[in-house]
């Protein structure tokens, strides 16, 4: 048996706005492009996080909301905007499936938790044309190989999938863990206000010499946090969303020391959940959700982070240069009675370094940039 395994995630394609930080449609659309015509059976997996419904603003009567209550309608309605703005993507996607021989599966990643729901499933389906060898999968598990997202290593971005959803005022709404809601509640608006920010790396080191930023995200944290605590709970009596954990407050003490609200342990924690029964059982475990490229390798298997789809960037200190970062995706080759065998393959893109002190005070003017570079249409 010959067949290819093809991995990547956090591409996170939103709406088409400022918190819109998916811009590659044209390198993605060539990679699906070339995986499509190709006439052996392939698993394409996109491995969570390929929809940003978190970021992806709902429109009622022309005016931008983020609901925190998500009803199933609400979802179709982020899914609609997605894809008017993704469009390309969604195109290419549908050739792939048009091969009997090709299956492409959809992880559960904490930015598109909305794909549990049925309709979404069922609408994006209909939008590819196929039924049959489309999948919405939590886990991929097949030729030795295992795949997930990787948010239930973070707590607060788990998801509690024995609870998908929860009742308030007779309307079903989804279950988003504790940072989801925080983030539609009081940080989308700070999303628009500094569209650029999020996308470089490391956040941290960025604060040093972007003290106003900072500022502001410091008093916002601090007040969401104490709202959380003592406002919330009492003044949104008997909304599920509202509620906070013991747990949760331990780990944001944890993560307010560190000066970072990104897990960073999350392979430790893999490791230490899984090490009995994966790492005995399969050869290649391909994660995401951590934006970072990171391979481990020993005798009998393998660790592999992609890095993420979405326009992201590296801050030099020195030179305070801003430098995209290349897009990857896991290729595994099944060629049975042979072993197994992976590479992490990069995809260069022609983009503009861009200089630090000029982007933070024109952030929209090289968010529009980057965009035209890339050849995708911001609806700004």
């Amino acid at each position: 048996m010959n067949k290819e395994i093809i991995v990547l995630g956090d591409i996170e394609m939103g709406g088409g706005t400022l918190t819109d930080d998916f811009i590659s449609d044209k390198t993605l659309a060539n990679l699906i492009l070339k995986l499509s015509v190709r006439r052996q059976p392939i698993d394409l997996v996109l491995n969570g996080d390929t929809f940003d419904f978190l970021k992806c603003p709902y429109l009622v009567e022309s005016r931008v909301i983020y609901p925190r209550h998500i009803t199933e309608e609400i979802s179709l309605g982020k899914l609609n905007l997605i894809y008017q703005a993704h469009g390309l993507v969604f195109k290419v996607l549908k050739k792939f499936v048009s091969n009997k021989l090709h299956e492409l599966y959809f992880i559960i990643g904490n930015h598109d938790y909305d794909l549990v729901y049925p309709k979404i499933q069922k609408k994006i389906r209909e939008l590819l044309g196929s039924k049959n060898n489309i999948h919405f999968r939590v886990k991929y598990q097949q030729h030795e190989v295992y795949i997930e997202h990787g948010q239930q290593y973070d707590l607060l971005n788990k998801m509690n999938f024995r609870n998908l959803f929860v009742t308030y005022k007779g309307k079903s709404l989804l279950n988003l863990p504790w940072l989801t809601l925080g983030m539609i509640s009081r940080f989308m608006s700070m999303k628009e206000e500094h569209p650029f920010l999020e996308r470089i790396n490391p956040m941290p080191t960025i604060f040093r010499y972007h003290k106003e930023a900072k500022r502001k995200l410091s008093w916002r944290f601090i007040k969401f946090i104490l709202k959380s605590i003592f406002y919330n709970p009492l003044r949104y009596w008997g909304d599920p969303t509202y509620k906070l954990s013991r747990n949760i407050l331990l780990e944001l003490y944890r993560r307010i020391l560190k000066m970072s609200i990104d897990l960073d342990n999350i392979v430790t924690i893999f490791k230490l959940r899984k090490r009995k029964k994966n790492l005995a059982k399969f050869k290649v475990h391909v994660l995401s959700h951590i934006h970072k490229r990171y391979v481990e390798e020993k005798k009998g298997w393998a660790i592999i982070h992609p890095d993420t789809w979405r326009d992201e960037y590296f801050f030099d200190q020195e030179t305070k240069k801003l430098t995209p970062k290349t897009k990857k995706y896991v290729k595994i080759n099944i060629a049975e009675p042979n072993p197994l065998t992976w590479e992490l393959i990069e995809v260069p893109i022609k983009r503009s370094c861009f200089d630090f002190s000029e982007v933070i005070k024109e952030e929209v003017k090289y968010i529009k940039l980057a965009a035209k570079e890339e050849g995708f249409n911001l609806n700004v």
